[in-house]
């Protein structure tokens, strides 16, 4: 009897043992299911700031009182599609130093591409040019000298030609072209187009004007 009693006290100690145990499994195993391995928690990442790009920076410009205007072209042809105009351009470059494109609006005829040569201060210089060009057969007999047309584009004055030529370059990257007059010994002009007035420079003007160029019309 008394042994029947022993085996009972001893039962009766060991079940908050037995209750402790099973909540620490219990605990233990919902924390294990919670908690992330160690080493496994990451940390937020932070983006590096962007750096800024700094605008392109304009070529030194000069500045200069204009002593002489030069309102005459040579017209060698006229184009509605630019490409075409592109491309007659490309075929006389290597014969004709200062050839362009004129991208000009007449008004009801619409827009069109004129491939323009030179600049001239009078009619007399013009036709005399026009008329040797002709005899050596670097231009079509159709070409001819038309009305003043007194405007250009300017897209930039600079103080050597080298500098010129390198703002022609990038505006040769556009699709554009342009041309350089030499007004002084220390300034250059970077011209585009030969127009009548204002007006009909306008939509070449737009176009420059969405590619960064700085650009204003002015006497030639």
């Amino acid at each position: 009897m008394k042994r029947s009693i022993m085996i009972c006290i001893l039962l009766l100690g060991t079940l908050p043992l037995w209750a402790d145990s099973g909540l620490s499994n219990v605990v233990t195993k919902e924390i294990h299911r919670i908690m992330p391995p160690a080493g496994t928690v990451q940390e937020p990442q932070v983006k590096p700031a962007q750096p800024v790009q700094a605008p392109m920076k304009e070529p030194q410009q000069a500045t200069f009182t204009k002593d002489a205007n030069y309102p005459y072209t040579i017209h060698l042809a006229s184009f509605e599609n630019p490409n075409d105009a592109a491309r007659q351009l490309e075929r006389l470059k290597s014969k004709l130093d200062m050839l362009f494109i004129t991208k000009i609006d007449l008004g009801a005829p619409g827009v069109w591409y004129r491939l323009d040569y030179g600049a001239f201060p009078n009619i007399k210089e013009a036709v005399g040019k026009l008329q040797q060009l002709k005899a050596q057969g670097l231009v079509d007999q159709s070409s001819f000298v038309g009305g003043s047309v007194a405007y250009a584009i300017e897209i930039g004055v600079y103080p050597s030609r080298q500098e010129a030529q390198a703002r022609a370059k990038a505006l040769a990257a556009k699709g554009m072209t342009g041309y350089i007059m030499q007004e002084r010994e220390d300034l250059y002009r970077l011209l585009s187009g030969a127009y009548p007035n204002e007006k009909s420079a306008a939509p070449a003007l737009e176009d420059l004007t969405a590619s960064n160029f700085a650009a204003t019309v002015k006497k030639r």
